[in-house]
């Protein structure tokens, strides 16, 4: 064989080995374009599962959050309410002025003189608000109460025994530290 018959035989090898080559590519580009295609309508028909899904989640989680939303602001207005009533209550206990010299002790003798009433504003105060107190507020309210009924028998007409006037003392401070109590509550959930 001649070198140019060779390299015409070489240049027809290389010419199929080309055309097949270039059939071999093309098919698999095709292939690869199918199979990538498929992957692709899987992976958004996943995407599309899982984005649905946290849709889901996070609408649940939003009525959550309102109904916990909800329940907050009731117990916020029973709380506030409950407060405001509570320094109306501490106002009453408080008795006017009668001279200019009164003193605190003074002041402690006319709260004794009301103990009676005192003990049934502290009870329908308490039964009325008890739900939304807190219990340190509930007892302290309790004992106002305790002493103003057991005290009440220690005043005898205009005369106040040392006993009803430092119960006195004790149960208006008892209605100091629970309204303390019951602001920093209310305060503490506002929103700054």
């Amino acid at each position: 064989m001649e070198f140019i018959e060779v390299i015409e035989v070489s240049g027809v090898i290389l010419g199929s080995i080309g055309g097949g080559a270039a059939i071999i590519f093309g098919f698999s580009s095709w292939l690869g374009k199918v199979w990538a295609n498929r992957l692709m309508v899987e992976e958004k028909a996943k995407f599309s599962r899982d984005l649905e899904s946290l849709k889901s989640e996070l609408v649940r989680e939003n009525e959550s959050h309102k109904i916990k939303l909800k329940k907050s602001e009731f117990i916020f207005e029973k709380e506030f309410k409950a407060v405001s009533e509570l320094t109306v209550l501490i106002k009453g206990v408080l008795p006017p002025l009668r001279h200019q010299e009164m003193d605190w002790g003074e002041a402690c003798d006319d709260i004794a003189q009301n103990f009676a009433s005192i003990h049934k504003v502290i009870d329908s105060f308490l039964s009325e608000h008890g739900p939304v107190l807190g219990e340190k507020v509930k007892v302290l309210l309790s004992q106002a109460g305790v002493l103003a009924t057991h005290h009440q028998f220690d005043v005898t007409g205009p005369d106040v025994s040392s006993d009803a006037n430092k119960a006195a003392d004790e149960l208006y401070n008892k209605l100091l530290e629970s309204e303390r109590i019951l602001l920093a509550k209310v305060h503490g959930q506002a929103i700054t």
